[in-house]
């Protein structure tokens, strides 16, 4: 543990900023050299800083500025029968759906994480090799897809 986090941590300061707490570079997560590597470079750059809650609103705010192809086309439909109205508020309230279940989404997995590493032990070993399986199997879908292409073209 680092010397400068405690067991009980207050992410608010009392100038209503946000406390990064230090990672623990020793720690069990960061074992191997790629997320070590991750982990100095944000200490590095975040070391005696202080986020505060409206660069996580602006920081969550220009996330969503991302175009969503969906919301374009409904936007867009809306325009083209003259309701730029009714498209903004489908936007709108599809966005809100859109939050809520990102936010529900990422509660269920940190909490599932958590029982899952008290209920079993490997589950560490498991989650920082999950990586490399999936890239087995993206390489093996590539290579079906690839095989399955070249018999349609030579079969033609």
């Amino acid at each position: 543990m680092c010397p400068s986090s405690t067991s009980a941590i207050n992410p608010f300061t009392t100038q209503g900023a946000l406390a990064l707490p230090r990672i623990d570079l020793r720690s069990e997560e960061y074992q191997d050299a790629h997320a070590r590597a991750h982990a100095s470079d944000i200490q590095r750059r975040f070391a005696n800083r202080k986020v505060t809650t409206g660069q996580i609103v602006l920081f969550g705010l220009t996330g969503g500025l991302i175009p969503c192809p969906a919301a374009i086309t409904v936007l867009l439909l809306c325009i083209q029968m003259k309701a730029l109205s009714l498209g903004a508020l489908l936007v709108f309230c599809f966005s809100i759906g859109l939050a809520l279940t990102l936010v529900t989404v990422g509660v269920v997995a940190a909490m599932s994480m958590r029982q899952a590493t008290k209920r079993w032990s490997g589950f560490n070993t498991l989650a920082q090799r999950a990586p490399w399986f999936s890239s087995a199997l993206i390489a093996l879908v590539g290579i079906y897809m690839g095989i399955h292409g070249w018999m349609g073209i030579a079969g033609s």
